[in-house]
C-alpha cells in the first residue's frame, strides 16, 4: 500500500508539473489564427503575451509585411523588423514619427507619416492574409503592461483592402471571416457613416452594453448610451483612471448622472481598451477612442464582429470580469 501511495503521489506531482508547463508554454507560444478559422481575440489582461504574438507573426512572414503603427519602440519588435528587411521580404512600415524610433530599414520600406492629426492606427498584415488589429501599440509598455485587446484572423480580402487603403485613405469593407460577418472602418469619416453605424448598433441594443475605453468625449455616443440606459439596457462602462478626471470628465459626469455603472482601473497601467460588446452578440474594437478627433481627424480604425461564437463570448466575459476585479467603482 505504501508503494502504491508513493506512486500515486509521484504521479500527482508530475501531473501538476505537466499542467503548469503546458500553461506556461501556451502563454509563451500564442496560438496564431489559421486560414478559414474564426477570428481570435487576444488581451494581455487575460495573461496573454501580445508581444510574443506579434513577434511570432512577424517571424513567420515569408513574402510580405504591411505594418501601420502609431507607437513603434519595442526593441524585440524593431529587431525582428530590421532582420526581416534583410530577407528579401516586401515590407512597408508606416509609423507616426512623434511616437516611434528610427528603424534601420531600407528607404523604400519605412514611411514616417506626417499629419496635423494623429496617425493612430494599429494594423499588422502578414503575407497578404494574416491580419491583426486592435488597441495595442508596438511598445513594450503597451504590449506587456497596459490593458489592450487585439483581434487576429486570416482574410486575403481584408488584407488587400488594408494594404491598399492604410494609412492614408478612409473606407469601409463588409465581408465574412470564418463564417462570421465583419465590417472594417477606416477613419477619418467625414460623412459620419462610421459613427452613425455605432450609434445604430447601440440604439438596437436590448439587454446589455459593456464598454471599455481609454478616452471618451464624443457627445453623440454619450447620448446613445444614455438613451440605451433609459430603455432598460444594462450599461456598464470602464474608463481609464487618468482620463476620467481629464479629457473624459464631462462625458463621464453626464453618464454618471443617469446612474450608469462606471468603473476605472486602480493601477498605474492604462485602461487602453477601445471596445464595446453589445448584447453579448457584437464586438466593436480597434484603435479609435470615442472622440471627435478619432472619427473626424485621425487616421484611425475599428471593426465590428457580428454573431460572436461561444469561444469569443467566453473570452469577453472573462475579460470583463477581470476588468471589474482590477477596477474601482466611481462614486
Amino acid at each position: 500500500m505504501r508503494i502504491r501511495s508513493k506512486h500515486i503521489f509521484i504521479f500527482s506531482i508530475f501531473a501538476t508539473l505537466a499542467f503548469c508547463i503546458n500553461f506556461i508554454v501556451s502563454s509563451i507560444s500564442p496560438n496564431l489564427p489559421k486560414p478559414g478559422g474564426k477570428p481570435i481575440l487576444y488581451s494581455n489582461q487575460m495573461r496573454q503575451d501580445l508581444k510574443m504574438t506579434c513577434f511570432k507573426a512577424l517571424k513567420k512572414a515569408n513574402e510580405h509585411i504591411h505594418l501601420v503603427m502609431f507607437g513603434l519602440t519595442d526593441p524585440k519588435i524593431v529587431a525582428i523588423l530590421n532582420k526581416q528587411s534583410q530577407n528579401n521580404i516586401d515590407m512597408r512600415v508606416y509609423y507616426d514619427k512623434r511616437s516611434s524610433v528610427d528603424l534601420t530599414l531600407n528607404e523604400n520600406q519605412q514611411f514616417k507619416v506626417k499629419s496635423r492629426a494623429l496617425m493612430h492606427q494599429k494594423i499588422l498584415v502578414i503575407d497578404k492574409s494574416l491580419v491583426f488589429l486592435g488597441s495595442a501599440n508596438l511598445t513594450t509598455a503597451s504590449l506587456l503592461m497596459h490593458d489592450n485587446l487585439m483581434i487576429g484572423f486570416h482574410s486575403p480580402e481584408i488584407a488587400n483592402f488594408l494594404i491598399k487603403k492604410t494609412p492614408y485613405y478612409s473606407g469601409n469593407l463588409s465581408t465574412q471571416v470564418g463564417g462570421q460577418k465583419i465590417d472594417i472602418w477606416l477613419l477619418p469619416d467625414f460623412q459620419n457613416k462610421a459613427i452613425n453605424k455605432i450609434i445604430n448598433l447601440i440604439d438596437n441594443a436590448t439587454n446589455s452594453i459593456e464598454l471599455a475605453m481609454f478616452t471618451f468625449t464624443h457627445g453623440s455616443l454619450v447620448e446613445a448610451l444614455i438613451n440605451a440606459k433609459k430603455r432598460g439596457v444594462d450599461v456598464k462602462i470602464a474608463i481609464d483612471f487618468q482620463t476620467k478626471n481629464g479629457a473624459s470628465k464631462k462625458a463621464i459626469e453626464s453618464l454618471k448622472k443617469e446612474n450608469i455603472e462606471i468603473i476605472y482601473n486602480k493601477e498605474v497601467k492604462l485602461c487602453h481598451h477601445k471596445h464595446i460588446v453589445i448584447d453579448k452578440k457584437q464586438l466593436i474594437c480597434g484603435s479609435a477612442n470615442w472622440t471627435n478627433s478619432a472619427f473626424n481627424k485621425n487616421y484611425d480604425c475599428f471593426l465590428i464582429l457580428y454573431g460572436l461564437n461561444h469561444s469569443q463570448k467566453k473570452f469577453l466575459k472573462k475579460l470583463w470580469r477581470t476588468i471589474e476585479l482590477e477596477s474601482s467603482f466611481l462614486k
